[in-house]
């Protein structure tokens, strides 16, 4: 909760800042007035910025140092450096390796190579399939303490669809992220069928029309769900193309 303060106080968010992963998925049970009860809960924080494909130009004189605001936490987060010399997308502490801060952003032509945002001042990590969660982005609040802090989240529909998108590409190597991504699914899914189904179904049809490879990688996730928690009946519900 501290790091994210610290980034709202920069104005990290103003300028179209996501808060994604399990942090997000927190938030949404204030959101939507839901107890999550025993989900998972991780110390690591995933942030995104649609980068180059942001669609409301910030002013040409804006701009936030995100660095600078991680260095005044004082918490031992550095860079982890690329190739090139330059500063990564990602931030850890030599002696806190269980904590981990990640900026994310979509994938381009130029392939996987961290984006320098000039006017963010942090680099950001290219991520297949990201652009689907950065549609459509709404407000929540997270609350700590007397601390409260409102931040970017994607609309949930999409966050729990991405979900199991991501567990489609997912590897075996990554079985621990993968079982919580489709537990955090399942928990969206299961009220949003209830309460919002028509958000849900719009942003299925809208994943399924982009394209082979997004079709192949739910599929994949769809098929895990659906053993998982039989009680949503997505093929009843969120059928995939023959």
């Amino acid at each position: 909760m501290k790091v994210l303060a610290r980034l709202a106080e920069y104005g990290f968010f103003r300028a179209g800042g996501v808060l994604v992963g399990t942090h997000a998925f927190l938030a949404y049970g204030n959101m939507l007035g839901v107890r999550w009860g025993t989900a998972d809960r991780t110390q690591d924080i995933d942030l995104a910025h649609a980068g180059k494909s942001l669609s409301i130009a910030l002013p040409h004189d804006f701009h936030i140092d995100t660095f600078e605001a991680i260095r005044s936490l004082d918490l031992g987060l550095l860079p982890v450096g690329e190739l090139a010399g330059k500063a990564g997308a990602t931030y850890l502490n030599p002696r806190e390796p269980e904590f981990r801060l990640d900026f994310l952003t979509t994938r381009h032509r130029d392939g996987d190579e961290p984006f320098e945002h000039p006017q963010l001042g942090i680099a950001l990590q290219p991520l297949k399939f990201m652009e689907f969660s950065l549609e459509n982005v709404q407000q929540a609040a997270l609350f700590a303490g007397d601390r409260c802090v409102v931040a970017n989240v994607p609309q949930p529909a999409r966050f729990a669809l991405h979900k199991l998108i991501v567990y489609g590409e997912r590897q075996g190597a990554f079985a621990a992220k993968s079982a919580k991504d489709l537990a955090q699914a399942a928990a969206l899914l299961t009220f949003l069928k209830e309460h919002r189904s028509w958000e849900v179904e719009e942003a299925w049809t809208d994943l399924l029309s982009r394209g082979k490879g997004w079709r192949t990688r739910v599929a994949r996730g769809h098929t895990a769900l659906a053993k998982a928690s039989p009680a949503l009946d997505l093929s009843g519900w969120l059928p995939l193309p023959a």
